[in-house]
Parts: C-alpha cells; sequence; structure tokens
C-alpha cells in the first residue's frame, strides 16, 4: 500500500527527528545539572502518551491495524516469559555493575521514594504501550510497505529504537535494538502487540525497582551523580 502524508510524517519524526535529539540530549545530559526525579518521570509519561496518541492518529489515518482481537497461545506467551527471564539474568549483574560503577545516567531509572515508585510504574506503562505501539506497530508497518518486505522493516525500526536510547549509553543502545529485533519476532509470531506491551512494561517496571534497592544498598547518591569538575576524572563507565 502506498503511504500518505500522515505516514511519511511519523516516519519522519520518529524515525529522523527523534533519534537525533536523543544523541543531543546524550551530549547535553553529561554536562548539564540533573532534574529532580519526579519531574522527569512525569515529563516521560507526558511525552510518551503525546507520542502514543500521534501514532494511534497515523494508524488510523494510513490503515493500519494494531489491536486484532484477543488471542493469545501458549508458544508466543511461552517467549514473552523467556525473554523477561533471560533479561533478568542476563542484565541483573550488568545493572548491580553500574550502580557500583556509579553511572550518572542511572539518575533516569533510579526511583527511590514512594512518590518515584508510583511515578516509575506509569513511566513503565506508558512505555510499554506508547513504544510498542509506535515502533513495532506503526513504524514496522510503513518501513514494511516502502521496503517491501518485514525483514528490512525489522532491523531499520530495531536500529532507530535502540539509537533512539542512546542516552543510556552506547552498549545500552546496542543490546535494546538486539533486544527490539527479537520483540519484533515476537509480535509477528503472536499477531498482536499484547504480548510485547507486556514484556516491556514488566521488565521497564522491574529493572527501575531494582536500580532503586540497589541504589540504597550500594550508596548511590539520591540525588544523582553530580557533573565532575574540569580536570576531574570521571567514574569508570
Amino acid at each position: 500500500m502506498p503511504i500518505g502524508f500522515a505516514g511519511i510524517y511519523h516516519l519522519v519524526w520518529f524515525g529522523l527527528f527523534l533519534p537525533w535529539a536523543a544523541f543531543r540530549s546524550g551530549r547535553k545530559f553529561e554536562t548539564h545539572p540533573l532534574p529532580p526525579r519526579p519531574r522527569l518521570f512525569l515529563s516521560v509519561v507526558v511525552q510518551q502518551v503525546a507520542f502514543a496518541a500521534l501514532s494511534l492518529l497515523v494508524s488510523w489515518g494510513e490503515n493500519i491495524p494494531l489491536f486484532p482481537p484477543l488471542n493469545f497461545r501458549l508458544g508466543p506467551l511461552a517467549l514473552g516469559v523467556g525473554l523477561l527471564a533471560v533479561g533478568f539474568t542476563l542484565l541483573g549483574p550488568r545493572w548491580r555493575h553500574a550502580v557500583e560503577q556509579q553511572e550518572r545516567r542511572l539518575h533516569m531509572c533510579m526511583p527511590r521514594t514512594p512518590r518515584e515508585r508510583w511515578l516509575w510504574a506509569g513511566v513503565s506503562v506508558a512505555a510499554g504501550f506508547g513504544e510498542e505501539v509506535t515502533y513495532r506497530g506503526v513504524l514496522f508497518v510503513l518501513l514494511a510497505r516502502l521496503l517491501g518486505g518485514p525483514l528490512p522493516a525489522a532491523i531499520i525500526a530495531s536500529a532507530v529504537f535502540g539509537f533512539s536510547h542512546i542516552l543510556q549509553g552506547w552498549k545500552n543502545a546496542v543490546i535494546i535494538g538486539i533486544v527490539a529485533l527479537v520483540m519484533h519476532g515476537l509480535v509477528i509470531w503472536s499477531g498482536s502487540l499484547y504480548i510485547a506491551m507486556a514484556v516491556h512494561a514488566i521488565y521497564d517496571l522491574v529493572a527501575g525497582f531494582t536500580y532503586g534497592r540497589l541504589g540504597e544498598r550500594l550508596g548511590y547518591p539520591s540525588q544523582g551523580i553530580e557533573v565532575p569538575a574540569p580536570g576531574l576524572a570521571r567514574p569508570a563507565q
């Protein structure tokens, strides 16, 4: 099917502009003061809701069905549970190492107070819904129409998704891109976004709460790591 103006706008916005904006934000993050976490979490929720609304409008304008009738099958469900188990097993030591190294980026995903935990739960749900709709749903279908097949579309959408998380560091962006590619396979196999949404939200929720507990146990500053003074060495990344 041909892509209309709404689809082109979506491709440019999420495929080009947002990755570029994430790259610029990542560079500023290294040298600017840290915002309070409640304000940061709330802004992420608002942003995710706005992006999801935009993607839903584009899906309607481009005739992209996103929410078929529920039809959970054992195979895709087992894959979703397996992805969570593998992710927690393999990445758990990386979470602890990052806290021990006092990586500055953890300020963005380390809820420490009851209020922050509630807000982080909102972030997790909003990201699980909004990012799956945007990247595994609308962007993927538009790229598949443009490129003529699902495989190149999944690869490009995964690369874009990973790069859009560059604020978390290059290594994490690569890992996120690889995980995104696996999630595309889950969506294609299951025939819907539902399981991927649940996996995404649960992973983010557990990762954030774990970072918070590790931060309390390992002495990570509650207000985050401030910008090092000129000439001082930064903690290892």
